[in-house]
């Protein structure tokens, strides 16, 4: 999987490291994603996406086309620019606004915290039906996923996390988020 060392994440927020033990380090952090995290845990976890920009552009050329040959084409609503084209940024932006409309907000366009157990459940099973949805689920499989979630929730490294798979919707090729 080819990706940039931002991971498409906005760089005033925050920069991804990865760790050699598959987990990531937030560095670099801004003072809106220091507040975010200062409370993350395990009672109140944060989501983090790590972007595989390569598949992002690849997944944004196809929409993209697929609008121009269709005149009827219509964004859905989460999408936010409302209308094709769409770029790269604004899909992943657009996604990361999506799900934290579940949880306690989102800084740049991967990081979802603060959130409650429950919000944190919420946002998972958002992006387990994101796979779903009509727009996503017509990309090819090619370019799935888009993202992989991480789980922040340890209090004594507020800024490392750890894999936390989202579940593959049962039609094949359309997980967006693993």
């Amino acid at each position: 999987m080819k990706s940039d060392d931002n991971q498409g994440v906005e760089e005033a927020e925050y920069q991804v490291q990865r760790l050699p033990d598959g987990n990531v380090k937030l560095v670099s952090l801004s003072t809106r994603a220091q507040d975010a995290l200062s409370t993350v845990g395990d009672d109140d976890p944060a989501a983090l996406l790590i972007w595989d920009v390569d598949k992002v552009h690849s997944a944004v050329v196809h929409l993209n086309n697929a609008a121009a040959a269709n005149a009827n084409a219509t964004a859905p609503v989460w999408l936010s620019s409302g209308a094709f084209p769409i770029t790269s940024n604004g899909f992943m932006q657009a996604i990361a606004t999506h799900l934290g409309t579940q949880g306690g907000g989102v800084v740049g366009n991967a990081l979802i915290a603060p959130n409650s157990v429950q919000q944190y459940a919420n946002v998972k099973t958002l992006m387990f039906s994101l796979g779903q949805d009509p727009l996503v689920s017509s990309l090819p499989a090619s370019v799935l996923p888009l993202a992989r979630n991480f789980f922040m929730g340890d209090r004594k490294a507020q800024t490392t996390g750890t894999p936390d798979p989202v579940l593959v919707p049962s039609a094949p090729g359309v997980a967006a988020i693993l």
